[in-house]
């Protein structure tokens, strides 16, 4: 009863107040009006003032929490980077759901130009026969450097005779012009080729930027080769091969145990020092065979109509998003 009656008073005290001030502010405002010589008001109301009904919705969509899902698919290269990318990704935002795959470079872009995805992950550059599709299916191809990548030439851990390559030598190995170990410092056994398959950006990418840079455009690889479907396929065959030889991105030496296979050092040339493959190395320019890393999406992501989009890849490029590429041993483009 005590509790009841302190609430009456107090009602009855707060009434008689917002009496009082609401008869006052009517008579200021009366004052104001009559100032104003035309009885309008001289000041904007709220809506005004926030720039109208389509400014606060605007306001309330900017604070909703992302929601929905994303496929990304491509490049192997870039797929133990796109896994822990979409770890942090889907931890900040709980409602987001985001898959990818890795089916090579090319098998990615193609997704992409049939629209099966949103991003397309490339460890090599498209071209141009894939830019003339992707327009003739409506899309406007836009490339978007995530990171730079070394490309580490394996062998395996027995393989110790051989202490470094040349560019040069890299090239003819894989085309088939040396093949005995015997021929660069080596035990006198055959040489056995590991590659990517076609599908691959890192197979393009050793072909064209590797073997036919050194050998000229008409060099390709060696017919006695053994294609692998993925990164971590070459990796593991060249630990169980003592005369194996396989290239792979730095992201892709986590996916197998340490130890498991020995990354050879590389020289530009015959005069050169050789250098293991790193983010020093290869922002210095001293290891040789380094490449882009790439995202394709429709239209420049950051004008993207689809949110995910343009909030993944702006993760990405974000500090937090690179730090996670430096981790497994990506150069930052930022």
């Amino acid at each position: 009863m005590v509790f009841k009656r302190f609430l009456g008073k107090r009602t009855l005290l707060l009434a008689l107040m917002v009496g009082l001030m609401g008869a006052l502010l009517v008579a200021c405002g009366s004052d104001e009006e009559s100032d104003s010589g035309d009885g309008e008001a001289t000041t904007p109301t709220a809506t005004e003032a926030s720039g109208g009904g389509e400014a606060t919705a605007s306001a309330t969509e900017a604070m909703q929490e992302l929601s929905g899902s994303l496929n990304i698919e491509g490049s192997s290269t870039v797929a133990p980077y796109t896994r822990l990318a979409i770890e942090a990704f889907e931890a900040a935002h709980p409602d987001v759901t985001v898959t990818t795959g890795e089916i090579g470079s090319g098998g990615g872009i193609t997704a992409f130009i049939n629209k099966e995805v949103p991003i397309a992950a490339a460890s090599r550059q498209i071209k141009q026969e894939e830019i003339d599709q992707a327009k003739a299916a409506g899309l406007d191809p836009f490339e978007t450097t995530i990171f730079r990548d070394a490309l580490a030439i394996v062998v395996h851990p027995s393989n110790t005779a051989v202490e470094s390559l040349t560019f040069e030598q890299v090239a003819k190995i894989f085309a088939g012009e040396i093949t005995n170990w015997s021929e660069v410092g080596g035990n006198d056994a055959d040489i056995v080729l590991y590659t990517r398959n076609e599908e691959s950006g890192t197979f393009a990418y050793l072909e064209e930027d590797v073997i036919q840079k050194a050998l000229g455009k008409e060099a390709e690889y060696s017919a006695d080769i053994n294609k692998q479907a993925n990164a971590p396929a070459g990796l593991t065959a060249v630990a169980g091969d003592p005369n194996g030889i396989f290239y792979a991105g730095l992201g892709n030496l986590s996916d197998i145990p340490a130890g498991a296979v020995r990354v050879i050092p590389i020289a530009k040339d015959d005069s050169s020092e050789a250098f293991e493959p790193s983010e020093a190395t290869v922002a210095s320019g001293d290891y040789p065979i380094a490449r882009g890393l790439f995202y394709y999406t429709d239209g420049d992501p950051a004008q993207s109509s689809d949110p995910l989009v343009k909030a993944y890849i702006e993760f990405v490029l974000s500090p937090e998003g690179q730090a996670i590429g430096e981790e497994i041993g990506f150069l930052p483009v930022n």
